[in-house]
């Protein structure tokens, strides 16, 4: 809410260093544990992410070999029904129309996909320092795009497809299977997955799998949201 006041604290829970190729700068893994409160120590966000990091110039071998994957597994599962709020969905919709909601199985696509631009205008907004989203020569040639980029692209796809989508509740999982560059067009393919009925609003489990220019998988997402 306006006013709150929010304080992050970050646990690294693994390390993995990347295999080392000529001519390209040495570079690891941290898998990062975020967790997000307000001023009453009420829980507001907590995820694992998993940051790229560069070594430093020099460095010897770390080591560290964690299975990044298995971070997090041993939680159990988010219940997102438990975390949809006291909103009136009437109220939401405008005048009590009730919008539609997909079934389980159903698949959605919208009619076109959306180029990925102003990458580097996006990676400045957010702080994002990574080199490789600025400079095309530390990423090989081309600017990798930031990760959350692909991701809110997924979602703007998303809104045309499930116009009554309302929030969304939970992540399951988020895999950047490829890289993305600019200049790419993304497409995105949504499969329900489950429908459960909490009061007068549907949480929808959806898998996301977004595609670069029709034919390279760079995303592969799952996820909840307030139907």
């Amino acid at each position: 809410m306006i006013g709150d006041t929010l304080r992050t604290t970050t646990t690294v829970v693994g390390l993995r260093e990347n295999a080392r190729r000529e001519g390209r700068a040495p570079t690891g893994l941290a898998a990062l544990h975020m967790q997000t409160a307000d001023q009453s120590g009420r829980p507001v966000v907590d995820f694992f992410r998993c940051a790229m990091l560069p070594l430093r110039e020099g460095a010897p071998p770390t080591g560290h070999a964690d299975d990044l994957d298995a971070v997090g597994r041993d939680l159990p599962p988010v219940d997102p029904a438990a975390l949809v709020p006291d909103w009136e969905r009437p109220a939401y919709l405008g005048g009590g129309v009730r919008g539609v909601v997909p079934e389980v199985g159903e698949v959605l696509e919208v009619a076109t996909g959306d180029v990925v631009s102003s990458a580097p205008e996006l990676a400045r907004l957010t702080l994002n320092v990574a080199a490789v989203h600025h400079d095309r020569f530390a990423g090989g040639g081309q600017r990798l795009v930031y990760g959350g980029h692909t991701i809110a692209l997924a979602t703007s796809q998303l809104l045309r497809a499930l116009p009554d989508l309302a929030t969304v509740l939970a992540w399951e999982s988020c895999d950047h299977t490829g890289p993305v560059h600019e200049g790419d067009t993304l497409s995105t393919r949504f499969t329900v997955e489950r429908a459960t009925t909490i009061r007068d609003w549907t949480v929808l489990d959806l898998r996301a799998e977004v595609t670069a220019d029709g034919e390279r998988e760079v995303l592969d997402w799952r996820f909840s949201v307030l139907a």
